[in-house]
């Protein structure tokens, strides 16, 4: 027979798994509605009646719909990081690692239609409305292609007078504007992931 103890642990981790299936619930709504609806048109009370949950379970789990918009944009952000060490992990050198990099990105954009474009909504959509916007996806890419950069720098030759951060905020605007531009004039994708390695590796090759 259980004790008073167990049976309030027990009820506790039920309570707790089913929290966290209903905030799996609501970012699945909410990612699909995001992308499919955009930002602005999408509602607390549409992520909640996709999801199959009451309107007020909606604040269980997120402050506001922007708390909400950062959730499912970290979510993302963690699966596209996740392609990318995948991808990556088996780079020989530089232009090898730059291309695998491209190669996640761009399959994981193909996978998923809109989502990227979604989650890289402008800061302004998201702002705080207290002059600290949240740091924004792209700017969290930028962060992590300067520690992916200076990593691979132990192993690899690169070029070693660059302000890493800088170069990395530097490297995300160069790929997104790129494939912008790629995509409306109808290039291929291997030409795009071609010319952008070519440029990087340019760039961080060591100056002779």
């Amino acid at each position: 027979m259980a004790t008073s103890n167990e049976t309030l642990i027990d009820n506790n981790a039920r309570g707790a798994k089913r929290r966290l299936e209903s905030r799996k619930r609501l970012l699945t709504a909410a990612r699909k509605l995001f992308v499919e609806r955009g930002y602005h048109a999408t509602r607390p009370q549409d992520i909640t009646r996709a999801a199959g949950l009451g309107h007020g379970t909606f604040y269980l789990h997120f402050a506001d719909k922007r708390d909400c918009f950062l959730a499912f944009v970290d979510e993302a952000r963690e699966e596209v990081d996740a392609a990318i060490m995948r991808r990556s992990s088996s780079a020989k050198d530089l232009p090898g690692f730059i291309e695998a990099i491209l190669t996640a990105i761009y399959d994981y954009s193909e996978e998923h239609p809109g989502l990227l474009a979604t989650a890289l909504t402008d800061e302004a959509v998201i702002a705080s409305g207290d002059g600290k916007g949240e740091m924004t996806l792209l700017h969290r890419w930028g962060e992590e292609w300067a520690e992916m950069l200076k990593v691979h720098a132990k192993t690899v030759p690169m070029a070693r007078d660059y302000d890493l951060p800088i170069l990395g905020q530097a490297v995300v605007g160069a790929i997104q504007q790129a494939s912008s531009f790629a995509f409306r004039t109808g290039r291929s994708r291997a030409h795009l992931v071609k010319t952008l390695t070519q440029l990087i590796v340019r760039a961080l090759s060591p100056r002779s």
